[in-house]
């Protein structure tokens, strides 16, 4: 049996960060691989009398009859996602509980591969929510209390009586076509199918969007023309590789909350899915970050990198809640792309957008070296898991001689602590007991004893995926700073008086709208972030807050037994008390702040020095 493996020089130009179309395509063979070795045991699990069984039958007649047909079927990114939900599902008990439109998704697939293939077949599916899918092809509306008669005679495919249009992309009357984007720049085309429609494209549970309109269409369009365009002229090695290896965008639906959250599952190499993209820039570098995911997830189908520890325990700077090791080396490895994005665009751009690029660069170096850090000191990686991180490293160190302006590296350490003490008070929780018996001491008038108080990091059960609106002034900040000052001289109702003095550079107006904010209830834990950061960058404001969770737990334990606490007082209170960390890596994180000497918005720095 051939096995898939990776030479050592392919192992680094990957954990470089890069991948040329030929490692792409050894990549995706070891996708197909994986897709028909799924298969196989999903039909070995599978009775006889199962629908699949026939499905797989019409399948490997179109094989036969059109070899290539095969590859191009098994690729299809949600076949690979309805193969690991069946999967599981066996695995957790038998096939009874899956619905009959479930287990006829590889009856869709096989049908179109038939029909490509030129074969005459007829098959009886079942709808889901009165529609039938052609995976790829698009989805027809049938009656959802029948079955479906599948059909292709005489070059004709018919979905009972409609006739599926022969033209790609083309809607008629109860047919949806999925939409096709294309780009072509500096001799690299990329098309990409712009699935609205597939019943498996929503697995990862982010909110697939419904139906676009025209007018959406045509703004991916144009998105991806804008940064294909980009993407080919300045960061050409990302190009050839997304271009060789995504075949799929799935739109997401999501809130305002969530905009510009991404996603790329492993089972579904091919395709990712994004929110609707603010333009160019933000599509390329969503493409970009994305495909290394997806790239990662190969290899690791390939090749084991390192012993599996499935505890949620890691900080990582790109996500709100403690992190598996798995997790941390995907985001470790997608921000490596990132950084490299922002030190290009950094020389493109003039102005307030390059500042902001600049920063965004050197808050990216700084956050993956730290986070590199973490994974070597797991110890638990294998031979060529070490050998992938030393590439990593490499390209890593080649940045850290590209000088940045003293603005950028206060942008970006200011972004840093925002995150990590976000971060801690949402995950980190100190002993209750040492609470209950600080909460006792202060209620009763007692001194603050000397004592160590132990730190433990819980993960919480939702995918957390917060936002800053300190980060989001910082940006208006340095890319409208008119808007800015206006904001600040009227506040917008979506952003507080204390993120407005804080980002304005007025630490104390900062720290009085923040106690005001906690003193009424109002968003607290966004209220406590920015008060810890008015006070930590303010060098001569004697309140460090150097214990945030435990100050914050004492706090809410005193407001719990209707004592109200001014949150200064009580961080003065607490000072002799020292927090253990739990060794999960944290420690070698702060301090992470310096004090500003300017605010966002003046004009008294120059631009970023790039000699």
């Amino acid at each position: 049996m051939h096995t898939h493996h990776l030479a050592d020089a392919e192992l680094d130009q990957l954990g470089r960060g890069l991948g040329d179309p030929a490692l792409i395509d050894r990549l995706r063979a070891g996708q197909l691989s994986k897709r028909m070795l799924h298969l196989r045991l999903l039909l070995d699990g599978l009775p006889e009398r199962s629908p699949v069984h026939e499905h797989f039958a019409l399948l490997v007649a179109a094989t036969r009859r059109r070899p290539d047909l095969g590859p191009v079927a098994l690729a299809h990114p949600h076949l690979g996602t309805w193969l690991a939900e069946q999967l599981r599902r066996l695995h957790r008990g038998g096939d009874g509980a899956a619905a009959p439109a479930d287990l006829d998704y590889l009856g869709c697939v096989a049908a179109d591969a038939a029909t490509r293939a030129g074969l005459d077949f007829e098959l009886i599916l079942t709808p889901r929510d009165g529609t039938v899918v052609l995976p790829g092809r698009g989805i027809a509306l049938v009656d959802p209390s029948a079955p479906a008669v599948v059909h292709h005679r005489d070059g004709v495919l018919r979905v009972g009586t409609l006739t599926v249009p022969a033209e790609p992309g083309r809607d008629t009357e109860n047919w949806l076509a999925v939409r096709t984007l294309r780009a072509e720049s500096e001799g690299i085309g990329i098309t990409l199918l712009l699935d609205d429609l597939d019943p498996f494209r929503d697995r990862h549970q982010l909110g697939a969007a419904d139906r676009l309109d025209e007018a959406e269409v045509r703004h991916w369009q144009g998105a991806l023309s804008s940064a294909w365009s980009m993407l080919t002229r300045h960061h050409r090695r990302y190009a050839e590789g997304i271009a060789a290896g995504l075949t799929t965008v799935v739109p997401l639906d999501a809130p305002d909350s969530t905009a510009g959250v991404n996603v790329t599952s492993m089972d579904a190499f091919g395709a990712t899915a994004m929110t609707r993209p603010a333009d160019g820039t933000a599509l390329g570098l969503g493409l970009v970050h994305e495909f290394q995911h997806a790239k990662l997830g190969a290899v690791l189908d390939v090749v084991e990198l390192y012993q599996r520890d499935e505890r949620p325990r890691y900080y990582a700077p790109w996500r709100d809640d403690p992190r598996p090791l798995g997790a941390v080396l995907q985001g470790v490895y997608a921000f490596l792309a990132v950084t490299d994005f922002w030190r290009i665009q950094r020389t493109l751009l003039t102005g307030g957008p390059a500042q902001l690029a600049e920063a965004e660069f050197v808050r990216w170096r700084d956050r993956v070296w730290r986070t590199h850090d973490t994974l070597v000191r797991a110890n638990r990686f294998t031979a060529p898991g070490r050998r992938f991180l030393a590439a990593m490293r490499g390209a890593q160190e080649l940045w850290w001689s590209e000088p940045a302006s003293p603005l950028a590296q206060q942008l970006a350490r200011d972004a840093a602590a925002d995150h990590w003490v976000g971060w801690r008070l949402r995950n980190r929780r100190p002993d209750p007991a040492a609470v209950l018996r600080l909460a006792d001491l202060f209620d009763a008038g007692e001194p603050c004893p000397a004592r160590w108080v132990e730190v433990s990091v819980e993960a919480r059960a939702e995918r957390l995926l917060t936002f800053s609106a300190r980060l989001d002034l910082t940006r208006l900040g340095l890319t409208d700073p008119a808007r800015f000052a206006a904001l600040c001289r009227e506040p917008d109702p979506g952003f507080s008086v204390g993120d407005l003095a804080l980002v304005g550079g007025d630490l104390a107006a900062a720290r009085d709208a923040y106690r005001a904010q906690i003193a009424v209830g109002e968003d607290p834990l966004d209220a406590w972030i920015g008060l810890i950061l008015a006070c930590q960058r303010d060098d001569g404001y004697p309140v460090r807050l150097e214990s945030p969770e435990l100050c914050l737990a004492v706090h809410t334990e005193l407001r719990r037994r209707g004592r109200e606490a001014d949150p200064l007082g009580l961080a003065r209170w607490l000072e002799p008390v020292t927090c253990d960390e739990d060794g999960a890596g944290e420690r070698t994180w702060g301090p992470l702040v310096q004090p500003r000497r300017t605010p966002v918005g003046a004009t008294s720095e120059a631009a970023p020095d790039r000699s």
